[in-house]
């Protein structure tokens, strides 16, 4: 029985050159996942209501409002 990479890889040779530029991005993605979940958990506790820094660092712009 074939793998899923045996099988992945059957199918990706048969996709023309148009077709693998359309495929790269989702690809890249995908294998960027992990550190863009990363990132973007960072991101969220950086600017969540948990986290006084970003209210400090802007405390006067809203001061000023």
């Amino acid at each position: 029985m074939s793998t899923i990479r045996q099988k992945i890889s059957r199918l990706i040779e048969q996709l023309s050159d148009e077709q693998l530029a359309v495929l790269l991005p989702l690809i890249l993605s995908i294998q960027d996942n992990q550190v863009t979940k990363e990132t973007s958990q960072a991101y969220k506790n950086w600017v969540g209501a948990e986290n006084d820094i970003y209210d400090e660092i802007f405390a006067d712009d809203l001061a000023a409002r």
